[in-house]
């Protein structure tokens, strides 16, 4: 989903808000980076210490402010991806979540605000983690804790639009499926190592071919 700058934007009045910086922060890439870690990269350019209570300030700030600019902000759903969620949630052999560069608090503003919120239970969210790996990890934690006592995952595949998304698949054993529907091309995206690439989910017949559920009706 494309929230078109509202998360730069809440990310700008929180700063001036929680600190009273006034920064328009356009040295920061969102691009496959983390909520945590963008909050980092701008301390450090203000020659400042993040401390766990300034952190906890700030994000709480964050999620206040994109809940105040979601209302007039324009939101775009990627193709397919409002008929490929409710195939796969709805398939018993399916767990979905989230994996995200966003705080839990801001990802849920942006579900709800897709109408997409209903599909997704279990995450990992950059409160506290500023590797996309480790976010990774804590959402395939969550989502194995879910499953009934000596069950697991036959595949994990991790669907995201960045090398970055690439590289956290294959950090924590997972395949995963590119899309070139944010700034990374499909040539980038095959550069990165990504184990299937599309140009987005509009098929959705191949999309569940490639994660091994051709049987579902597309």
């Amino acid at each position: 989903m494309d929230f078109h700058g509202a998360g730069r934007q809440s990310f700008v009045h929180a700063l001036e808000k929680v600190f009273g910086w006034r920064d328009d922060i356009a040295y920061i890439q969102f691009h496959g980076n983390t909520d945590l870690n963008v909050l980092r990269e701008i301390f450090a350019r203000h020659g400042a210490e993040l401390t766990p209570a300034q952190q906890r300030q700030f994000f709480a700030a964050l999620g206040v402010e994109l809940e105040r600019l979601a209302p007039g902000a324009a939101a775009t759903r990627h193709p397919g991806v409002a008929e490929l969620l409710p195939l796969l949630a709805a398939d018993e052999r399916v767990a979905l979540g989230v994996v995200t560069g966003n705080i839990e608090s801001t990802a849920r503003i942006k579900l709800r605000r897709a109408g997409l919120q209903q599909h997704f239970r279990h995450g990992g969210y950059a409160d506290e983690q500023a590797d996309r790996a480790d976010i990774a990890r804590q959402a395939l934690a969550r989502l194995r804790a879910a499953l009934p006592p000596g069950a697991d995952f036959a595949a994990v595949w991790l669907i995201g639009d960045t090398p970055c998304d690439v590289a956290a698949a294959h950090a924590i054993g997972a395949r995963c499926l590119a899309v070139a529907t944010g700034r990374s091309t499909t040539a980038a995206l095959r550069a990165a190592g990504a184990d299937q690439v599309l140009p987005d989910l509009a098929d959705t017949a191949a999309v569940l071919r490639i994660l091994g559920l051709p049987d579902l009706p597309a």
